[in-house]
């Protein structure tokens, strides 16, 4: 049984002329729908024309076109024939009359409810009784949510009335009849409550079993989630509201911890940096260039699809969640297996809202974000302590008298300037409270048949680095006509954005400017050096990064593009639907990077290079994608008993990119940034450029058999082509199979109170990865522009092929139980999973006698596994003060190892390993998050020098690379969320904690900032504490006179964990309320307020966000409809 329940910028003034066209075609649209908000009500006549639908399509059409709210028993009304009905200017109640006429139904109107019965059965008639006495109540779901349309009956007799839309019923009761009231809704249990003289009576009404059987969206099919196999996680549209931030990406952070967001402590809140997200760790490995750079954080993306089409994970990251309906997180292989070689990294499946029907429909929603600085892990020495620093550092001491005393001189000049008070704070001088604002617009309505709607949404995100921001534009147009047997839909987006990075330059560049030094000089003017004193610099003059500021420079990035999504849905029988889709998609991106001829940056050019200051770099980029996928299912519950479920689908892809770009330099002034003006391409260089094609072809089955709803199995299976493998490569199977048992539902639980839920299953299968780019199995070659034999141009061989470059393929193993006790006030989902990933692809290195610095090979196997735990509790349920508490903790542990090495990559980690040039390297048997260094002993506290230990036991003053040992994972064993709800009426609080703890961290600001810091800039303050003086100090810092460099050390690596307050919110829902409804047309009203990673506890003092700081971040939010 189905439940019924009814309750700017200047960039975009110069928008690209299809969206010219889309406001016209949208503004058309609804010229022309001529919706009309007239009073309606029983009398008000209207037309009607609907042919050969169901009796409940005519009634949900009759709901929205008037007030009424209309109750009934949908599986009753679903067994009457299909119907015409054509009627002009006819009334509510002689519409039902032709419908219900000779049915065996009855209705009754009152109250602005429309009762549907069958007939025999007793009617509702409310009115005031003989002595009678006078009852108000409140009807509510579980989860304190009001229920309008509950039918209430005083047992034994037709007295009664329908709950309103607030949940709220009135009835009058005679004095000596006994008060039992009887609560019934479609959808929910028959309820009887003993009447005992409540000022007021609260009641909460239980769904039936049959009804709680949610369906799962994998995104080509939707699965009974009741006798699914498969590891998923669906997020809500409440839960992204309640647990909401800047964008949906933490969002789902915030909510399902095993959805992992890599903190960027470089980038920190940077609005334009695409963060690196992994499902159940990362199932791919990096090249050893990508390694040592960290430019890997589209590896183990996973893959993102919305409404069945694949997006992009910044099209996600741009996303209004208010558009959401759900989105799931598909995890093991039973989930992701029909996604064959792009499932490897884990599926996002998103579903947006679908058109509502009814008369048109005005929402927005409008929100004002504040950006903080969170500067809360810097600490810097004043002016004086700096200067004393440098004093007790032997900055000012000469090795000839002369020069002792220009430099005590110097010293002089600076110590006159702190005594003047001069103290200035760098570190908020590129930044501020970004204000930022977000906007949605959403008009729809329609009939049974034919739906539309229509969005316009903008969001300016302002950052914290001075004049930086991401300004998106997204706008939309839905359609969906049904017939009979067939529903078209089409959905059409084009989204528009600009960005741009902070003029001030980057944050690191301010935190180590001294402070005492001025930004401006007497006259009030942007200084654009700060010392002439070249020689105590070395020969380098310090430069004022706040005057590159005032000067013309420009670093912005764009993207405009273009979707459109057509399907056509065939269902014959309400057992078998056929689906085709095609897609559409395109975007253009472009980049601009100026710096005048004045910036500091070519402050050295001289002589011929003179002319040469002023640098232009362009790029742009276009890509599409078109793909194509039909979809057959077929259902049937035989006997009451046998469910069966099978389902085909085929999918082709075709994808597209070309990418150009050059570099020009020599700019006459820095007000002329037109590329034509340069005089020359960048010394040593030409245009260059990229492009792209690849194509995708897949089959995939998937069957299901469930018995009686307690025993179920599910398999699949999908073969893969693609062109991006070698010649002799070109297809591979993927599969899956589950199991499940709902152990709840064996006639020996039946007694078994306590428990309500308990199902259990397990799956097994194949998945893949394709994550790397066209051509790699390829041999390719390059034409020679520089030599010419006879004006012939020749070709050079620029990398080898690889036709048996094979499939990467990933082994997953998942069991899981869902517990759900105590009348469902104690819920959990417990997941233990492991997975294995064979044929690693990655670029192995070559030495140069080879020619070539790099070849495609599959280069070992990857093992992950570890567990997820979800555990809610419902600490208070009080339906009679409506007062609602629960809280749901959640924790995650995923450890990974590589299982095997090639020989050459091996032989490649071994070089990097002994010659100390790499960071980070590979080791069977480890992590690839391994940290490697040279073990330390400490300071020795006669000499302040560093104690090392070398692999033969030996101690020694000397770094050597070749000692290096693993001192750690740079990931947290455990990670995990603690959310709390509470609600008391209309106002409700959540709150989100994140927690860290086990792994460890190489704290660079140790090294880089502490004992390698230059000491003639300004420095962190444990430089100028805890550094070893004297003969005796234990101290964990070197002496603080120690030139030699330090070198990586297990000194540094130090044991994390973190406990982050991730959200604050707070929400006040109006919606239903009456006067807001009758006086100002309004139908919701929401005010909400958030506030994001309020505070961070950690066990390592390292600073964060060294190139762009983290924030804190406040948003107050307004949504109404109309």
């Amino acid at each position: 049984m189905e439940k019924k329940s009814r309750t700017g910028d200047s960039v975009f003034l110069k928008l690209p002329r299809m969206f010219l066209i889309m406001k016209t075609v949208f503004i058309s649209l609804v010229c022309t729908l001529n919706v009309q908000a007239n009073v309606f009500s029983q009398h008000t006549k209207f037309d009607i024309a609907m042919k050969n639908v169901t009796v409940s399509e005519v009634l949900c059409y009759l709901e929205e076109i008037s007030k009424y709210r209309f109750v009934y028993d949908s599986d009753a009304i679903d067994r009457m024939q299909r119907v015409d009905v054509e009627m002009k200017g006819t009334k509510l109640e002689t519409v039902l009359e032709s419908i219900f006429v000779k049915s065996g139904f009855s209705f009754v109107i009152e109250d602005g409810v429309v009762i549907i019965r069958e007939a025999g059965k007793k009617q509702i008639t409310a009115g005031i009784l003989p002595q009678s006495r006078k009852i108000t109540g409140r009807v509510r779901d579980h989860g304190g949510h009001p229920l309008p349309g509950v039918t209430v009956v005083l047992k034994g007799t037709s007295v009664g009335v329908v709950t309103d839309v607030d949940g709220h019923f009135k009835m009058d009761l005679p004095a000596d009849h006994e008060t039992v009231l009887v609560f019934s809704f479609v959808g929910m249990k028959t309820q009887e409550v003993y009447y005992k003289g409540e000022k007021e009576l609260n009641v909460v009404m239980e769904e039936e079993v049959k009804q709680m059987d949610e369906v799962v969206v994998t995104g080509i099919f939707s699965k009974s989630k009741e006798s699914y196999t498969g590891a998923v996680s669906v997020i809500t549209e409440k839960e992204l509201k309640s647990f909401g931030n800047r964008n949906i990406l933490t969002t789902l952070r915030n909510i399902d911890p095993s959805f992992n967001i890599l903190e960027s402590n470089e980038w920190g809140s940077n609005p334009n940096r695409l963060p690196e997200v992994q499902i159940r760790g990362a199932a791919n490995m990096p090249d050893i260039d990508q390694l040592q750079s960290d430019t890997k954080a589209e590896l183990n993306t996973p893959l993102i699809i919305m409404n069945g089409f694949e997006i992009t994970l910044e099209r996600m990251m741009d996303l209004d969640d208010s558009e959401v309906e759900t989105i799931t997180l598909l995890k093991d292989a039973s989930a992701t297996a029909i996604y064959g070689s792009r499932g490897a990294n884990g599926v996002i499946v998103i579903t947006t809202k679908e058109p509502e029907p009814g008369k048109l429909r005005f929402a927005y929603t409008g929100s004002l974000n504040l950006e903080v600085p969170d500067l809360s892990d810097y600490d810097v020495l004043n002016a004086r302590e700096k200067l004393d620093l440098e004093l007790r550092s032997g900055y000012y001491d000469g090795v000839r008298a002369e020069y002792e005393v220009q430099l005590k001189q110097k010293y002089n000049e600076i110590l006159q300037q702190v005594e003047r008070g001069v103290n200035t704070y760098w570190l908020s001088k590129p930044l501020r409270v970004g204000v930022g604002h977000r906007h949605n617009i959403k008009l729809e309505g329609g009939d049974p048949s034919f739906r539309y709607s229509a969005t316009v949404q903008y969001n300016d995100v302002a950052g914290v680095m001075k004049e930086s921001f991401r300004r998106t534009f997204n706008g939309g147009i839905n359609l969906s006509y049904k017939t009979s047997d067939l529903i078209f839909r089409n959905q059409l987006t084009i989204g528009l954005n600009k960005a741009q990075e902070s003029p001030y330059g980057t944050f690191d560049q301010y935190v180590k400017l001294n402070p005492y030094w001025t930004a401006t000089d007497e006259n009030g003017n942007v200084k654009r050096f700060f010392d002439e004193d070249y020689s105590y610099w070395g020969g380098n003059n310090p430069a004022n990064p706040l005057y590159n500021a005032t000067l013309n420079t420009k670093e912005t990035s764009d993207y405009t593009n273009i979707t459109n999504n057509f399907s056509i849905e065939w269902k014959p029988v309400q057992e078998f639907t056929l689906r085709g889709t095609f897609g559409i998609y395109t975007q253009t991106n472009n980049s601009d990077k100026y710096l005048p001829p004045e910036h500091t940056a070519f402050a050295d050019y001289a002589d011929d290079d003179y002319f040469r200051r002023g640098t232009y770099d362009y790029t742009t980029s276009r890509s599409s994608r078109y793909n194509f996928s039909l979809t057959a299912n077929y259902s049937k519950v035989f006997a009451e008993k046998h469910m069966i479920y099978a389902g085909l689908n085929m999918d082709l892809e075709d994808q597209k990119s070309q990418r150009y770009s050059f570099s020009v330099e020599g700019f006459p002034s820095g007000a002329l940034d037109f590329l034509a003006v340069a005089m020359q391409y960048k010394e040593n260089g030409k245009p260059g450029g990229s492009e792209s094609k690849s194509r995708r072809v897949g089959f995939v089955g998937n069957a299901s058999y469930s018995f009686e709803d307690r025993y179920f199995v599910d398999a699949s299976f999908r073969t893969d082509g693609s062109s991006l493998y070698g010649a002799d490569k070109r297809f591979a199977p993927f599969w899956s199979a589950g199991i499940g048992w709902n152990i709840h539902r064996e006639n020996f639980m039946s007694n078994v109170d306590w428990i309500n839920r308990l199902k259990i299953r397990a799956s097994v299968g194949e998945t893949g990865s394709n994550n790397f780019s066209a051509y790699e199995a390829m041999v390719t070659y390059t034409y020679s522009l520089s030599d010419r034999y006879y004006n012939w141009m020749g070709a050079n061989l620029k990398a080898l092929a690889n036709p048996d470059l094979e499939w990467q393929k990933t082994m997953k193993y998942n069991t899981g139980v869902e517990v759900n006790l105590l009348n469902n006030r104690l819920n959990m989902i417990c997941d233990l999973y492991l997975e294995r990933t064979n044929g690693l692809m990655s670029s192995l290195e070559l030495p140069p006698s080879n020619g070539f610095t790099s070849y495609k090979a599959n280069i070992g196997k990857l093992e992950n596994k570890g567990f997820e735990l979800k555990v809610t509790g419902y600490l208070l349920r009080d339906t009679e003060r409506e007062l609602i508490w629960s809280v749901t903790g959640s924790l995650v542990r995923n450890k990974d190892k590589i299982i095997k090495l090639s020989e050459a990559m091996k032989e490649a980690n071994a070089t990097l390993l002994a010659t100390g040039g790499a960071n980070k390297v590979w080791q069977e048997g480890d992590s690839q998050n391994a940290i490697y260094a040279v073990p330390s002993l400490g300071i020795d506290p006669s000499n302040g020098r560093e104690l090392f230990l070398k692999k033969s036991g030996e101690v020694t003053y000397t770094w050597d690379a070749r000692d290096r040992v693993f001192c750690g994972v740079d990931q947290p064993d455990y990670r995990g969320n603690i959310n709390t709800m509470f609600m008391w009426r209309d106002l409700s609080v959540n709150l989100s904690f994140g927690y860290e703890w086990g792994g460890q961290q190489y704290n660079s600001t140790l090294i880089n900032r502490v004992e390698n810091a230059d000491k003639k800039y300004n420095v962190d303050r444990r430089v100028y504490e805890d550094r070893w003086k004297e003969p005796g100090d234990r101290t964990f810092f070197k002496g603080i006179k120690e030139t030699t460099a330090t070198q990586a050390t297990s000194r540094f690596v130090q044991d994390e964990a973190t406990f982050t307050c991730q959200n604050l919110n707070i929400t006040y829902d109006l919606k239903g309320n009456k006067w807001l409804r009758h006086n100002l047309g309004i139908q919701t009203l929401t005010l909400k307020g958030d506030i994001a990673d309020l505070f961070r506890i950690s066990t390592i003092k390292q600073e964060r966000g060294t190139s762009y700081p983290f924030s804190r971040q406040f948003s107050f939010t307004l949504s109404v409809m109309f």
